[in-house]
């Protein structure tokens, strides 16, 4: 049960009139204490939610309380006036609690992201939308506005973190016993990123405390199990297969062989979301990868996406050698001196491939692998990939399935929007570290950001005189590079969108029968998948829903109709799906492979 906290309702008084708002409200009392980067360690702190259709400030008694822990997170944004924060639930032992959260599936850790120089306020929205489009598990994301310490602090993104478990990336647990055999083939989820990401450093710490390094010299960066959990047999054994994989494309190897090693459907997915996204990081850091069990798969997975604050033509500022459209000239490519933009499948010009122009990035272990650099050489790769954008583009990608998103958002978080600015006033400026806060974080004695390293940068490549601006332009770069893609991948986008939605199977967690203490290992269940593949001139398609399912072409003709049940259903494909390209659906939604 959750320990119900006794909150002061007065900390609010004298500086907040009552104020009834469309979103949900968070509100944090650290207890007297400074909340600013300086702190390593969590802080003990105590969290009110009000989560109704409308919301007043001055209801913080009634909300749900909790007991949590706290600090500033990220490294370059840990700078910002306006910075994130990491959240731990916890019960009265001080242990993680798995509590829902906005009506999210439970779990004890989230992240709270502050959308500063993304003064859309949408980016990490979107981007994990689009991935979950693709039929992949993509962090869920919530609005809301965040008080601490009685103070606003503006429109926040809560944002699953991501970890190992039912709701989230459905890997098998790990024991510490699991060394050999298929025990110790999975699963895991480490990162290649910057090292200080689990410790709080600034990217120069040893990577032996956090994972280890593969042969060709790529951090991974351990985030299950920590590295502190894991175990020398299995560190071998992840570093071997990876390792593996790398040696397919040395010694002038042409990489046969990678698709058993690589799942290449995430591979197809996960290239084509950085690249449509043009996130400033892909390939280098924040690149989350997974390895499900040999039985279950065995193959490294690409995803889940993550940290897009500053892609989707959010580059550096012009007077930083940026571009101010936010393209491959822009914040990533002058920052770590990437290769040519263009070249890729006859590219040219300042929109390049983001994963020709992250080749090589001058810092230890922060550079694209190898082996996916390989891949995307290959020629069967690339057939796949023009194959896998074509399906995208056509449904669920579609230009009008977007805008369709967009505008529920836009629509949501106007008045947000405007609460949020009258208390960041950073429109139609350059925004970054060190700029001050009209407000100071209580407790504090800050008058500017918050304090510690970084190069007082300003960021974000477009600004805008209104929340408006911003926002349409995200939408009409979004546009243009997808138009860009079309171009540079053979493909013309249809009038209409064959299909707007995935099937994506979302356990009903509210109704899982569980152990009341969801610590104990019964969540490590995996969620039921809804997915296809093809075996020769066959379909076996697995399914827990169960309904009308369909192939259809590119250009919306139904190709064949049948009626499936759950479990395994095996059909011959029909001689008019022969040799085209169709989409799978299931009861009007697109299935993934």
């Amino acid at each position: 049960m959750l320990k119900k906290i006794t909150l002061l309702c007065c900390f609010l008084a004298g500086t907040l009139l009552a104020q009834t708002v469309d979103l949900p409200i968070v509100f944090i009392d650290t207890k007297g204490k400074c909340l600013d980067n300086t702190v390593n360690d969590k802080m003990p702190a105590t969290m009110s939610v009000l989560d109704a259709a409308t919301n007043n400030v001055a209801d913080s008694a009634k909300g749900t309380h909790y007991d949590i822990g706290i600090k500033v997170r990220g490294q370059s944004s840990a700078k910002f006036p306006k910075p994130g924060y990491s959240v731990e639930v916890r019960d009265d032992k001080g242990e993680g609690l798995d509590v829902s959260m906005l009506g999210l599936p439970p779990a004890d850790d989230w992240v709270f992201h502050g959308p500063y120089v993304d003064k859309s306020m949408m980016r990490n929205a979107l981007a994990h939308w689009l991935f979950r489009q693709a039929g992949h598990y993509s962090p869920r994301t919530k609005h809301f506005d965040l008080y601490i310490n009685g103070v606003y602090r503006g429109v926040y993104v809560l944002i699953e973190k991501i970890k190992r478990g039912k709701y989230r990336v459905d890997v098998s647990k790990l024991k510490e016993t699991d060394i050999s055999g298929d025990d110790v083939t999975g699963g895991y989820i480490w990162a290649f990123d910057k090292t200080g990401t689990n410790t709080g450093g600034m990217g120069n710490e040893d990577i032996n405390k956090e994972g280890f390094k593969t042969a060709d010299g790529l951090n991974v960066i351990m985030h299950y199990p920590k590295k502190e959990n894991l175990q020398t047999e299995q560190q071998a054994y992840l570093k071997k297969y990876l390792e593996d994989l790398e040696n397919l494309f040395k010694n002038g190897k042409n990489g046969s062989g990678y698709e058993n090693y690589v799942d290449m459907t995430s591979a197809l997915d996960y290239v084509l979301h950085e690249e449509v996204t043009n996130n400033s990081d892909s390939y280098w850091c924040s690149f989350f990868l997974h390895k499900p069990k040999e039985s279950k798969g065995g193959k490294v997975t690409l995803g889940p996406a993550w940290d897009f604050n500053l892609a989707m033509s959010n580059g550096s500022q012009p007077e930083n050698g940026g571009n101010n459209n936010g393209g491959n000239n822009g914040f990533n490519w002058n920052m770590w001196g990437g290769g040519g933009g263009g070249g890729g499948m006859g590219s040219s010009g300042t929109t390049g491939w983001q994963i020709e122009s992250t080749m090589k990035t001058g810092m230890s272990g922060l550079k694209i692998p190898n082996w996916l650099l390989g891949m995307w050489k290959d020629s069967h790769y690339q057939s796949e990939l023009k194959k896998r954008w074509a399906e995208l583009r056509s449904g669920v990608w579609h230009t009008k399935t977007m805008d369709m998103y967009l505008d529920s958002m836009k629509t949501y978080l106007t008045k947000a929007a405007d609460r949020n600015f009258k208390r960041w006033p950073n429109l139609g400026k350059s925004s970054g570290q060190g700029d001050a806060d009209p407000e100071p974080m209580k407790y504090c004695n800050q008058g500017g950001g918050q304090q510690g390293w970084g190069m007082n940068m300003p960021m974000g490549g477009y600004n805008a005189d209104t929340w408006d601006g911003e926002f349409e332009h995200l939408r009409k770069k979004m546009k243009e590079r997808m138009a860009w893609m079309d171009q540079q991948l053979g493909f013309t986008e249809p009038a209409q969108p064959i299909v707007t939605e995935p099937v994506i199977h979302v356990p009903n967690w509210q109704m899982d029968t569980v152990t009341q203490d969801l610590h104990v290992d019964d969540i490590s269940r995996l969620s039921p998948t809804n997915y296809f593949a093809m075996n020769g001139e066959f379909l076996e398609i697995q399914t827990d829903l169960g309904g009308k399912f369909a192939l259809i072409d590119l250009n919306g003709k139904v190709l064949y109709t049948t009626r499936i049940g759950t479990g395994l259903t095996t059909l011959k494909i029909p001689a008019k799906a022969m040799n085209k390209h169709w989409i799978a659906t299931l009861n009007g939604k697109m299935l993934s492979r």
